[in-house]
């Protein structure tokens, strides 16, 4: 929560507010696939990007920001009950597509969570035109108004077969439209706007580390699972957010093991799994994010870069460990910390770790 109430993230949230309003002004009416007061915008787009980039809280201050705005310079023709109903709608837009990609952040976890997103909204939209929206206008306007807007699409329209119609051929596919294009905007733009904000608040690109004062090295024998955790917690304490940590041992040496002990040390109460089939899980909730890779199915740097791996790299905000670094060893930056695990004698473990910097 304090993360987010920063300066900088508070003036990106009114940013994307302001232009989630623009685009919402910017309507587009489809009077023959559509009833006429069916009108498509994307204004979802900067409420999904303030998802992805500052968390699911973020996007919904988007919407509530777009919707006071909406109501200040446009003002409500709906008794409040449509921007309520677009609020619903929005949110549960935005609410699972940014909380499924804070945890998988990759171009991949991008597409399942508009995927997501996009059909949890279009139930929304269902649900919120059949329990509020209709039954609100029918009474507000009048059942006779309200099936003679609907007449010029569907001429065996009736009082009774309101639903019927409206639901399957107009809110059903409108609002699929509407997500659709709205995800593909998203998915395409995201990082160009979130390296554009980045420039303008004069941040380094998220791939650059900036070079540590002072070295870390540490050689020991561990002889426990316990040790080789509290080694990995007390490897935590020393780091400050950026820091690229390359882990490598052979298969069950412990590295699980080791990340856990970050893991606390970072103050994640979180339970670290390995990230094997996810190839990156990103854990928050401690004083730096946790990001853990497993690149063992990867076949090259490349395909890190082209799945959206390598984005977190040097971000300041967080911590990547790596196992299998050597598969991508290519797009490593040359400023990491490495840490070997080795067995070394029965039920011991010998720790290596290694801060190499580039010499100025």
């Amino acid at each position: 929560m304090r993360k987010l109430f920063t300066t900088k993230n508070i003036v990106r949230i009114a940013i994307f507010g302001v232009l989630s309003f623009l685009l919402y002004l910017i309507r587009i009416p489809l009077p023959f696939l559509f009833p006429s007061f069916l009108e498509l915008h994307v204004s979802e787009v900067p409420a999904l990007m303030g998802g992805f980039m500052l968390g699911p809280l973020g996007g919904c201050l988007v919407i509530l920001i777009k919707t006071a705005l909406k109501l200040i310079f446009v003002g409500t023709s709906s008794g409040y009950i449509g921007e309520l109903a677009d609020i619903i709608i929005a949110s549960a837009f935005v609410l699972p597509a940014s909380l499924i990609y804070r945890k998988f952040r990759t171009k991949k976890g991008a597409a399942i969570s508009l995927v997501a997103g996009s059909t949890i909204s279009v139930i929304a939209a269902l649900l919120a035109n059949a329990y509020l929206l209709i039954p609100f206008y029918c009474k507000f306007y009048g059942m006779d108004a309200v099936v003679g807007l609907l007449k010029g699409l569907f001429q065996n329209v009736t009082e009774d077969s309101i639903l019927k119609y409206y639901l399957p051929f107009s809110v059903l596919p409108f609002n699929a439209l509407r997500c659709v294009l709205s995800s593909t905007l998203t998915f395409f733009l995201y990082k160009r706007l979130e390296s554009a904000l980045d420039k303008l608040f004069n941040e380094e690109p998220k791939r650059l580390i900036k070079q540590r004062e002072s070295c870390i090295l540490s050689h020991m024998i561990s002889t426990s699972e316990e040790q080789t955790f509290l080694q990995g917690e007390k490897l935590a304490m020393s780091l400050k957010g950026g820091e690229i940590i390359l882990l490598s041992g052979d298969l069950g040496a412990g590295k699980t093991v080791f990340t856990k002990g970050i893991a606390k040390g970072l103050g994640i109460t979180e339970e670290v799994t390995s990230p094997t089939f996810a190839l990156l899980n990103v854990y928050d909730g401690g004083r730096l994010k946790l990001y853990h890779y497993d690149c063992y199915r990867l076949s090259s740097g490349q395909e890190a870069e082209e799945r959206g791996l390598t984005e977190f790299f040097g971000d300041k905000d967080g911590v990547c460990v790596i196992e299998w670094p050597q598969v991508i060893s290519d797009v490593l930056p040359p400023d990491v910390i490495e840490a070997e695990i080795l067995y070394s004698g029965e039920g011991k473990r010998e720790i290596k770790i290694n801060d190499k910097q580039t010499k100025s």
